[in-house]
């Protein structure tokens, strides 16, 4: 016999059903967002994956309260290193994406300290 109790269920289940799909869905804006960010930066995003580490309620950036969700990635500059970065969304709309201080690409690791007197100073007026 189908009850209340039934229904209720199945509109728990539908409700979770929903939520781990649009969950999916923002991953897979995350990972794009971060992929592109990491070919403008020409570095290398490792493993090719994401990470959600954490969920708050937060405003956006017109005030509007709603769920942030911080993705943790990895990347490299040379092959050696591996960095950290991270990307917050609040909803569809990315808030931040940060990327772990690291060398630009084709710039020496740890570049030659330059003799005092043949520095050159540019000064903008």
């Amino acid at each position: 016999m189908f009850n209340l109790g039934h229904v209720a269920l199945l509109m728990l289940l539908t409700l979770i059903g929903w939520w781990l799909l649009r969950n999916l869905g923002l991953r897979d804006r995350a990972m794009r967002l971060v992929r592109n960010h990491c070919q403008r930066s020409d570095v290398q995003l490792l493993d090719e994956s994401i990470a959600l580490t954490g969920m708050r309620i937060a405003r956006n950036r017109r005030g509007r309260p709603g769920l942030v969700r911080r993705y943790a990635f990895e990347f490299t500059v040379t092959g050696e290193h591996r960095y950290d970065g991270y990307i917050d969304l609040h909803g569809q709309q990315q808030l931040q994406l940060e990327m772990a201080p690291h060398p630009f690409p084709g710039e020496a690791p740890n570049p030659e300290p330059q003799d005092q007197h043949s520095a050159t100073i540019h000064r903008i007026h």
